[in-house]
């Protein structure tokens, strides 16, 4: 169906494929700071910075291609398929040259970009070994994106959680092999991991591209013609995705400020840390992130329909839905907090680690509960169109998040359990801006 409605039903089955896929999809970041982490500290704190680094440019191809997902379900509400397939085209053809561009640049200009954020020098060691084989991911990284703007903007996502699915059980068995040395392959340690990875988004690529032969979408929506290049459309995609991008940079540079400053404040082991939690805020909270990009389609859609009166309902039911999620997450972690933490430890460094990573441990709930809602609301900013607005409170948000944790690390008390309630400012100040933005336009949410 191309026009959808924002019932719990219709929530259910365009996010339930996006969280089963999302849930692999991390499974990268997550097993590759388990394996990693069992080789040692120093691994562990340059497989959390590294990773944190290579987001940024993660961020940049998609948040592009959630411009490229708004458009493709605003033309599907339209009932508009023959333009789906020439927004799809043309993002190809854009992201392609943007991601060689970007992974030329930074295989010249990593090193001197950790050597000026970071000082211990193992660990700048330890990055550059990790992004050399990482980078050989980023093109088929944004070539994924553009699969997953299109098939969560049609609301049919069955074909990325089977390949993501795939790519994830590639990588933990090529992790396991390529860190440790097993299967016949060689031993590479940190840099295993990088190219495990990658070889896996690279498989995965080839499957989404089967699947979608398979299931008749070249066909159904045009795809694959590049009949031309539209300037137009360009300029129309661009207009909708580099605010979005800069919003995702902004976000994800303010996360990177604030783990340079944990290492050279703090010390290694508080930056071990907060990579620990790092991983489990990007795995435990893969629901509330897979219902953004739901409320993306969704609300997008209904914005095409010209049914502006279900948007509040459809902001308040996935906003419901994702603090459910928040809520059993929580759970989880507090009944088994040995085992979420210690995975990604060593037995050698556990004695140390795991009671100073329990200890901050009820920050990190109320950060779970706080983005589940915020989030949601935050997406509905971005997807009845107003992009300039979502990108000038993410920048106001930024700024209060970088100023609050700035201040507390220049105190002599600071410590990881005070450093993460910077967390709290973000998602409390953005929830405040996304609501007062959306109530100025006559959208009554709360």
């Amino acid at each position: 169906m191309a026009q959808l409605q924002a019932t719990y039903k219709e929530i259910f089955r365009i996010a339930t494929p996006l969280i089963l896929g999302n849930v692999a999809w991390t499974f990268n970041g997550v097993f590759d700071t388990i394996f990693v982490g069992n080789l040692g500290k120093v691994e562990l704190d340059a497989i959390g910075f590294a990773g944190v680094f290579y987001s940024v440019l993660f961020m940049m191809g998609f948040s592009f291609t959630r411009g490229t997902q708004l458009l493709i379900a605003r033309r599907m509400g339209e009932g508009n398929k023959k333009e789906v397939g020439n927004i799809f085209d043309n993002t190809v053809l854009t992201l392609l040259a943007v991601s060689a561009l970007l992974f030329v640049l930074i295989k010249v200009y990593s090193h001197n970009i950790l050597t000026f954020m970071l000082h211990n020098a193992d660990i700048i060691s330890a990055c550059d070994e990790f992004l050399n084989y990482r980078m050989w991911g980023l093109v088929p990284s944004y070539l994924s994106f553009i699969f997953i703007a299109f098939y969560s903007g049609i609301g049919k996502t069955q074909v990325l959680s089977v390949s993501i699915v795939i790519m994830t059980f590639l990588n933990i068995f090529l992790n396991y092999g390529l860190v440790y040395g097993k299967f016949g392959m060689p031993e590479m340690g940190i840099g295993g991991s990088g190219m495990a990875t990658s070889i896996s988004e690279t498989i995965a690529i080839g499957v989404m591209f089967l699947g979608t032969l398979y299931k008749n979408r070249r066909q159904e929506f045009h795809l694959f013609g590049f009949l031309k290049f539209d300037g137009v459309l360009l300029r129309q995609m661009v207009k909708i995705s580099f605010p979005l991008m800069l919003q995702a940079l902004v976000a994800v540079g303010g996360w990177l400020v604030f783990f340079a400053r944990i290492e050279t404040t703090l010390g290694k082991d508080a930056l071990a840390v907060s990579s620990i939690y790092r991983q489990l805020i990007l795995f435990f909270t893969i629901p509330t992130w897979s219902l953004g990009s739901t409320a993306n389609t969704i609300i997008s859609n209904l914005v095409g329909q010209r049914n502006i009166g279900d948007i509040k309902t459809a902001i308040r039911r996935i906003s419901f839905v994702s603090l459910g999620f928040a809520c059993v997450s929580s759970l989880l972690i507090f009944l088994f907090p040995d085992f979420c933490i210690g995975i990604f430890i060593n037995r050698f460094d556990s004695v140390s680690l795991l009671p100073m990573a329990k200890e901050s441990l009820p920050v990190i709930f109320v950060i779970f509960i706080l983005m589940s809602f915020s989030n949601i609301v935050f997406n509905g900013v971005i997807s009845v169109g107003d992009i300039f607005i979502a990108l000038g409170i993410e920048v106001v948000v930024v700024i209060l998040y970088i100023g609050y944790f700035m201040i507390l690390l220049s105190q002599p008390w600071a410590n990881v359990w005070w450093v993460w309630t910077a967390e709290w400012v973000y998602w409390v100040a953005m929830f405040t801006g996304s609501i007062m933005f959306l109530r100025y336009r006559h959208l009554e949410i709360v």
